[in-house]
């Protein structure tokens, strides 16, 4: 037999060209599908081996009517020879309806066909705006988290700057203070929100905000010891 484009179309019309070479039963979909399973492993679904099936059914011209199966041989004998006269003398007719059910089961393969694209072409197009949905998210949650870091580290650097403003107001005009001493006056709520950034609040947190402005000559002066003033004009003058 020629072999046809399609594996599963050939799998099928050889496992229906061998049941009914064996002759021991009806060639039909349940046997045929399995006999596919058997010969190559894989069958595919019910559905694509019945279309395959009834097309070789057309193309070899099989009837069960004039095959039976399963039955004594005598009974069978004369139940094909009664069958085949009966199919004779009904010939004309028979193929007349034969080909109005084939040309309706056609038309109505079509329209399965056509509706069955129709709904795969609109899985695909709702696959794709679903996936299309999916990356504008994920794009926006992107977005928000940049957006909620930079809103972070605006927060952080408005809240050490209100820190060096509350330690400028705690230093004396014109005295040096201790940085321990410094720690002990600032006030109760800046120490409150000071848990909401990274660091443990103590005189070292303090003096790191302090020393990062006196590296840069900015509102305080080292004077030693871990004592600091506020910055005077001729600090910079010098």
């Amino acid at each position: 037999m020629e072999r046809l484009e399609d594996p599963r179309k050939f799998e099928v019309f050889r496992a229906a060209d061998q049941i009914r070479a064996e002759g021991k039963e009806r060639v039909a979909l349940g046997n045929v599908w399995a006999r596919v399973g058997r010969n190559a492993g894989v069958a595919g679904g019910s559905r694509i081996v019945g279309e395959h099936l009834s097309d070789w059914a057309e193309k070899r011209g099989y009837s069960p009517i004039i095959e039976p199966s399963e039955l004594p041989e005598a009974v069978e004998t004369r139940l094909a020879k009664a069958a085949a006269a009966l199919w004779e003398a009904a010939g004309a007719e028979a193929a007349g309806m034969l080909e109005r059910d084939r040309i309706r089961m056609a038309e109505a393969l079509a329209v399965e066909r056509a509706l069955r694209t129709e709904a795969c072409g609109m899985v695909d197009a709702r696959d794709a705006v679903i996936a299309g949905l999916r990356a504008e998210i994920a794009r926006h949650a992107s977005e928000l988290d940049e957006m909620r870091k930079h809103v972070g580290i605006v927060r952080a650097r408005e809240f050490w700057q209100r820190v060096a403003q509350e330690i400028w107001d705690v230093l004396p005009e014109h005295e040096p203070m201790h940085v321990n001493d410094i720690s002990r006056r600032v006030g109760h709520e800046v120490i409150k929100e000071a848990e909401e950034h990274p660091g443990e609040w103590g005189p070292e947190l303090l003096r790191g905000v302090i020393d990062q402005r006196v590296k840069f000559k900015k509102l305080f002066a080292n004077e030693g010891g871990g004592r600091y003033r506020r910055r005077r004009p001729e600090d910079d003058a010098a």
